[in-house]
């Protein structure tokens, strides 16, 4: 292999590479360029947000509100990380479902009843170009009609003027709230705004109107619910993503390594095709870390003969995607593991067995528990009725956990679990969540021989509800015993 090295501040090529017989300085130059692109080339070319999706949600969210009201809905505020530090801006995902809107210090009025038909007007900081030179360009209210599909924008020192004003010579309120008689909010988790707007409107309510005050996320999160093209085709990106991801983390883990760099395969993957923050904090334990369920030190050097956990998933476009897989760092399981990896996989092809259009997310929950108690009970490490085990939550002790969440621009989708009538959610096409069932053995757990210890498997995917049954979006990833194994096999060969 040619070798470079520096001198006097130049390249000098080895001895190696000047003897490569006829390489012409073009087609070298070529070759280097070809080779180059090769490694920097995306797998997925980058998605761009479709702003038709976002008015159709907002003709959708306008036609529910209730009679007689006006939505007001804000954006997320910054958070400090430490000091003078701010974490990378990530916005609410209500007011981004609606809005499209990415950016900081905005608020959305929605106009039902507007009667000069601008139903969708926002308030933005006007732009500053000293700001600007420090955190780039904004969208201000010159700009929003047009980037944003906004029927009109004032700066935010309007808000409060646009919202209520009163004519002293008539004694009649006009603006907004003006015959309004539900005020329907969200506040992006924006204490301080909605703090100084409620020193606001309680004058006013308690004279003026309105009197009902709703909370605009129950409308939201039902909206949320069902998935519609725009939702699945940023969630299938960062299925894929992720899936590729945990390809490459399985061919990074290795006895000696540590629990950092297999992360680091994964997450790396995934900044290079787009992604701008992993859905979640990265879960990567082997061992003993392997059984505790939210591990994200990844500070543990791996050693021979365990079992390595890997819960991770990319946010694309700000949709999540929710993906797990279980594998043995020398590439191939015991048999205490393999027992316990089949368990846990049965279980889940089960429950993902039951996925259609009229099952209940019950149903989903209750199968995979059953499988999960008669597998364990069959190794020994449950005893009892696997039936009854699941009844009082015996089969507990070892999967610890519920196997299911709604997926889409949260990790966890905030959507209920239950009809109105109290009863389990009816599966519908375009809802999207996860199965991942999961034995948790640590050690010195109790009546439990030490050969089963430091045994930790989850096994989950992300999936949707099609027509006529289910697509598993991050299934890309290998689950396969025979897969899971060559495929941390692959890596020793690079």
């Amino acid at each position: 292999m040619a070798i470079e090295s520096r001198v006097s501040g130049g390249l000098r090529v080895s001895s190696s590479a000047r003897r490569l017989p006829n390489l012409k300085l073009p087609a070298l130059l070529a070759a280097v360029f070809l080779l180059a692109g090769s490694a920097l080339a995306l797998d997925f070319q980058p998605l761009t947000p479709d702003p038709a999706a976002f008015k159709a949600r907002r003709e959708k969210f306008l036609a529910q509100l209730p009679p007689d009201s006006i939505a007001i809905l804000r954006s997320a505020p910054m958070r400090t990380m430490s000091r003078d530090v701010e974490y990378l801006y990530r916005q609410d995902s209500d007011f981004y479902y609606l809005t499209g809107i990415e950016q900081d210090d905005v608020t959305a009025v929605f106009l039902p009843k507007a009667a000069d038909g601008k139903k969708y007007v926002l308030f933005l900081r006007p732009r500053d170009l000293r700001r600007e030179a420090w955190a780039g360009a904004r969208v201000g209210p010159d700009e929003a009609v047009a980037a944003y599909g906004a029927d009109a924008a004032f700066p935010l020192a309007d808000f409060d003027s646009k919202l209520f004003t009163f004519d002293r010579n008539t004694y009649t309120p006009g603006g907004y709230l003006a015959g309004t008689k539900t005020l329907v909010i969200l506040s992006g988790d924006d204490e301080n705004w909605w703090a100084k707007e409620r020193e606001h409107l309680d004058p006013l309510q308690a004279q003026w109107g309105p009197q009902g005050l709703t909370d605009a996320r129950a409308l939201i999160h039902e909206m949320r619910l069902i998935k519609d093209a725009e939702d699945l085709r940023f969630m299938r990106r960062a299925a894929e993503v992720s899936a590729r991801g945990h390809r490459l983390a399985m061919g990074a883990a290795a006895p000696g390594k540590w629990e950092f760099e297999v992360q680091n395969a994964l997450d790396s993957y995934a900044y290079s095709q787009g992604v701008r923050r992993m859905a979640y904090p990265s879960i990567d334990g082997s061992g003993p870390n392997s059984c505790i369920l939210h591990y994200d030190l990844s500070s543990r050097q791996i050693q021979d003969g365990e079992l390595f956990l890997n819960d991770s998933g990319a946010e694309y476009g700000l949709y999540a995607t929710d993906v797990t897989r279980t594998y043995p760092v020398n590439g191939r399981f015991s048999p205490e593991q393999k027992a316990v990896y089949e368990v846990v996989l049965a279980a889940q092809k089960a429950a993902m067995a039951l996925v259609k259009p009229g099952a209940t997310h019950e149903d989903i929950e209750k199968k995979s528990a059953q499988v999960q108690a008669e597998g364990l009970v069959k190794l020994g490490l449950l005893s009892g009725d696997p039936a009854e085990l699941v009844r009082t939550f015996g089969h507990r002790r070892l999967t610890l956990h519920g196997i299911s969440h709604w997926v889409g621009l949260d990790v966890h989708d905030p959507s209920s679990y239950s009809e109105p009538d109290g009863k389990s959610r009816v599966l519908k096409e375009g809802m999207v969540f996860t199965i991942e069932p999961g034995v948790y053995i640590p050690a010195k757990t109790e009546g439990i021989d030490p050969k089963w210890w430091n045994i930790g498997v989850r096994i989950e995917d992300t999936v949707l509800v099609t027509k006529d049954g289910f697509d598993c979006l991050s299934c890309g990833a290998p689950r396969e015993v025979a897969d899971v194994e060559a495929a941390v096999k692959a890596g020793r060969k690079k």
